[in-house]
């Protein structure tokens, strides 16, 4: 039985074919690393985002819906973390943006402090309702 490395040495030297060194990989012991200690995580670990608390995930969430029948056309929710990444990112390539307002904006996510209805604006000619709020 070969190790990962020399069957990587067979492969680049032409030794053995792609789908032979597949096979070897697959069965290779690998005596460069040792086997790592397997690790248990604890049930609460994993976050919903459907619940809500005060060190819960918290959501960007745009709703689109038709103003005569109130059926959701689209939802789109964000991460607000994803939303502050995003924002830091987007500063950086332009000039329009006071980046005063920009830190202000990102520092009022990352503290929590925005909450509630963003924006909420119907559109009479096209018949929808865009609500922009965060949860």
């Amino acid at each position: 039985m070969y190790t990962r490395k020399e069957v990587l040495q067979k492969l680049a030297q032409g030794e053995i074919d792609v789908t032979r060194a597949t096979e070897l990989l697959s069965e290779a012991r690998d005596t460069d690393q040792p086997t790592p200690t397997p690790v248990s995580e604890p049930a609460d670990a994993v976050e919903v985002p459907s619940q809500k608390s005060k060190n819960g995930p918290r959501w960007l969430r745009i709703h689109v819906s038709d103003l005569t029948s109130g059926k959701q056309r689209v939802k789109v929710n964000v991460p607000l973390g994803l939303v502050s990444v995003g924002l830091k990112i987007g500063a950086r390539f332009t000039d329009e943006v006071d980046h005063d307002v920009m830190h202000d904006v990102i520092h009022a996510l990352e503290d929590k402090t925005l909450s509630g209805t963003l924006v909420e604006v119907e559109d009479v000619e096209d018949n929808e309702r865009v609500h922009i709020f965060i949860d």
